[in-house]
């Protein structure tokens, strides 16, 4: 026994903003509808099936996908060069640090207290020339900032 899969439609009224019948109509050609009714047919089912989709890419234009991950890509590798010149500034100032100062636990934690006070105020714009720098012009009895 064959069952019967041919498509029955059913007419209904469905009201139109006046302004997108002609929109509509530029486009039935270019869609490869026969008329109206195919077009909207067309359009519901896609609209449905992007509601209905978890993953909407299948939705979205190919151009912009590809736009979009291009510019991920770009960040991406951007983040991982700042993260290693970071790291790499963190271990010079990690070895010169130990190399050639003895400290107690409490003048460690005093200057992790300056770092993390000179790292937000410039924005983590800090980098070992600048901490070099600033050290020769800190007089041996001075504080750090921000110390307890």
């Amino acid at each position: 026994m064959k069952e019967n899969h041919e498509k029955r439609s059913e007419r209904t009224v469905v009201w139109l903003d006046s302004r997108l019948i002609p929109r509509m109509d530029g486009w039935l050609e270019a869609d490869n509808c026969k008329n109206r009714s195919e077009f909207i047919n067309k359009a519901l089912r896609f609209y449905m099936g992007y509601l209905g989709s978890e993953d909407n890419t299948a939705y979205l234009s190919r151009a912009l996908l590809t736009a979009i991950q291009g510019t991920m890509d770009d960040n991406a590798n951007r983040l991982r060069s700042l993260i290693f010149k970071w790291c790499v500034e963190l271990n010079m100032m990690s070895h010169t640090i130990a190399a050639h100062f003895r400290t107690d636990e409490i003048y460690t934690r005093e200057l992790r207290a300056f770092a993390v006070d000179e790292v937000k105020r410039t924005n983590g714009q800090v980098d070992f020339e600048d901490a070099v720098r600033r050290q020769r012009r800190i007089e041996p009895d001075d504080q750090w900032q921000g110390s307890f």
